[in-house]
């Protein structure tokens, strides 16, 4: 069994990190990995089950998920199903501090296969859901932090070199 946490600091607020984490359409733009929703709502709420296809490494993936518990704004709990290979649990946590927004999250997971699962999980498992958490957590916090910064204007022209 393989636990990974993660965290990261976001300048937005709450209720913003929570909507992006609860939207499915938005799922694209910063879950790693995301290859498309196949069943599903657009919001996440309590007991919501959904499945989504998953790319990376060459091979698409067909996960099934399932919301455990939900607590709005606080976070969230889903189990994850990848028939054959793996069971895992995402524990996803929002919390203010300051004025900022700290976004955690807890990865629980286990390969199926016996011994042969936990030398897979050894090999490569590991840090293959370590960078996939982490990466989305970045990704998560690029796109909060994109929709509050001004976009800069110049005069009307451009600034050109010599050139000899």
């Amino acid at each position: 069994m393989g636990l990974v946490q993660r965290s990261v600091m976001i300048d937005a607020p709450v209720d913003k990190v929570f909507g992006l984490m609860t939207d499915t359409t938005r799922f694209g733009e910063w879950v790693f990995g995301f290859a498309g929703l196949d069943e599903g709502p657009t919001k996440l709420t309590q007991d919501t089950k959904f499945r989504w296809r998953m790319r990376g490494h060459g091979l698409t993936l067909k996960p099934r998920s399932t919301v455990t518990i939900f607590d709005a704004p606080g976070g969230y709990e889903e189990e994850i199903r990848i028939p054959g290979i793996l069971r895992a649990r995402l524990a996803k946590k929002v919390m203010a501090e300051k004025r900022r927004t700290r976004l955690s999250w807890s990865l629980e997971y286990r390969l199926i296969g016996g011994p042969l699962g936990a030398a897979l999980d050894w090999a490569l498992a590991r840090r293959v859901a370590e960078r996939a958490v982490q990466h989305s957590l970045n990704r998560a916090k690029k796109v909060l932090e994109a929709q509050k910064q001004p976009t800069a204007t110049r005069g009307g022209y451009r600034r050109q070199t010599a050139v000899r």
